[in-house]
């Protein structure tokens, strides 16, 4: 890829188009695509441009899920990258650098549910699975994994 990828902070309305193309075209509009959270004063996005067009989004979020022990837990949601950027790492760079901001916070645990055709790459990331597959509407089976920080 001859462009520069960069990974940074970016706001809500930047990245609910990717959301929208990737995760959610279901929904009606690109406006319906945002979520409760995105706007909380704890929660953070990160993601991958190539010239200012969003390639890549990721969505940190405070989520205590009671299936883990730790206190202080964050939630990635709404992880999307754009079909022509797949296959450069561009998703296992915005996780890392996500990670090093969580790290910061002093996170202890970090934690997503996966779609099935993303647990490989959660995997190599040294995410771990816990419990079974689960149904999320509307959109597929999912396995919830996490990765102690």
């Amino acid at each position: 890829m001859s462009e520069l990828i960069e990974i940074k902070q970016l706001e809500t309305d930047a990245i609910k188009g990717l959301r929208y193309e990737v995760l959610w075209p279901h929904k009606n509009s690109v406006e319906e695509c945002t979520i409760d959270p995105d706007n909380e004063n704890s929660t953070f996005h990160i993601g991958a441009t190539i010239e200012e067009e969003v390639v890549g989004t990721s969505t940190l979020i405070v989520d205590i899920n009671p299936k883990f022990e730790e206190q202080n837990q964050y939630r990635l949601r709404a992880m999307a990258t754009s079909p022509k950027i797949r296959g450069t790492r561009t998703g296992v760079a915005i996780v890392n650098r996500a990670i090093d901001e969580l790290r910061k916070r002093d996170v202890k645990l970090l934690w997503c549910d996966a779609r099935l055709i993303a647990t490989g790459f959660y995997e190599k990331l040294g995410f771990k699975v816990k419990g079974d597959v689960y149904e999320v509407p509307n959109i597929g089976p999912h396995k919830l994994m996490y990765k102690e920080l």
